[in-house]
């Protein structure tokens, strides 16, 4: 049973601190580190405090150490979500309120009530440790998963080896409480993983490339019409003027480093000197980028010339790129 039970963790414990899969510019989502991994293992002890007085038939004035537990569930999910939803408290206290509600129902399923918290406090914490741990992958594979056939992909590698572990502990005879709830949570993880990529492929197909959620390596998010950034364009590098945003790509005016008469805006180094290094020219032709293809983001365009843009007549856009399952799979 050990063997098996090492092989799911360390599998829960990779989906934790994934970083997701990388774009084509090797952008990628910040990784949890393996702090998360001490943090939960210091945090499980204490998600299950809520309980222990209803184990113990405790007096209504010693539940006030219960509190600890939704506190404890808060800073974990914190630690381990992304950047960009740490700024949304209402969003991680619910989710943290469902992970101190999976953890209570588990225990109190797998718990004698008739023994005191004290003589099973190992099970208490092995329970909690596997709840959690496979709670947070749930959510870290989700938040991570932006390409959809490589959140699929993921998902059902992850049932695999939920499948394979199955058949080992059916094979040998290794039933036990742990090692349930270990091949019940890496399960959990792939239908999550593969439920979301289901879902995100559909609208990919109809779409393309959606804003939300955000693509591997940026930090400002979406971009804004008026806002400068460095995206790809037509395979090349180069910085552009987002013009307006569609739910499947945005378009924008790229900017280049010669002219060409009628077509293209000069953009002198003395007004533009916060967001370019050197003169320029901005092209008049509006330009469909999926938001794959946005990689930082360098300012903002100059009020006078935004002013200027929105008086002239600019080129019509060209149609987006039909999307398909390759980009979908991050591979064109």
């Amino acid at each position: 049973m050990l063997p098996l039970s090492v092989v799911l963790g360390l599998v829960l414990a990779a989906a934790l601190v994934t970083p997701g899969p990388a774009n084509r510019a090797g952008r990628r989502y910040p990784w949890a580190g393996f702090g998360a991994l001490f943090t939960v293992l210091a945090g499980a002890p204490v998600l299950p405090l809520p309980i222990v007085p209803l184990l113990a038939g405790a007096q209504p004035w010693q539940w006030a150490p219960a509190a600890a537990g939704p506190v404890a569930a808060y800073l974990l999910v914190r630690r381990v979500s992304p950047p960009w939803w740490r700024r949304w408290h209402g969003w991680m206290a619910s989710r943290a309120g469902l992970l101190v509600f999976l953890v209570a129902g588990v225990e109190l399923t797998l718990v004698s009530r008739s023994l005191p918290a004290t003589a099973q406090a190992s099970r208490i914490w092995i329970v909690s440790l596997i709840v959690t741990t496979g709670y947070l992958a749930c959510w870290r594979v989700v938040d991570t998963g932006y390409w959809p056939v490589l959140l699929i992909r993921d998902g059902a590698i992850l049932l695999a080896v939920a499948g394979v572990g199955l058949w080992w502990q059916r094979r040998y005879d290794l039933d036990g409480p742990a090692t349930t709830l270990l091949l019940g949570a890496v399960a959990a993880a792939g239908l999550s993983a593969l439920a979301a990529g289901l879902w995100r492929l559909g609208r990919w197909l109809r779409h393309g490339p959606p804003s939300w959620p955000r693509p591997p390596g940026v930090t400002t998010w979406p971009p804004q019409p008026g806002q400068v950034w460095n995206a790809i364009v037509d395979r090349v590098d180069r910085p552009v003027v987002v013009w307006e945003l569609d739910r499947r790509c945005a378009y924008v005016l790229p900017i280049f480093t010669d002219g060409a008469p009628g077509d293209r805006l000069r953009l002198p180094l003395a007004e533009w000197h916060r967001v370019l290094s050197d003169d320029a020219w901005l092209s008049l032709q509006v330009t469909p980028v999926p938001y794959t293809a946005f990689r930082s983001v360098r300012g903002r365009c100059p009020y006078r010339f935004w002013e200027r843009m929105g008086r002239r007549r600019l080129g019509a856009p060209a149609a987006p790129e039909t999307p398909t399952l390759r980009s979908a799979a991050n591979l064109l």
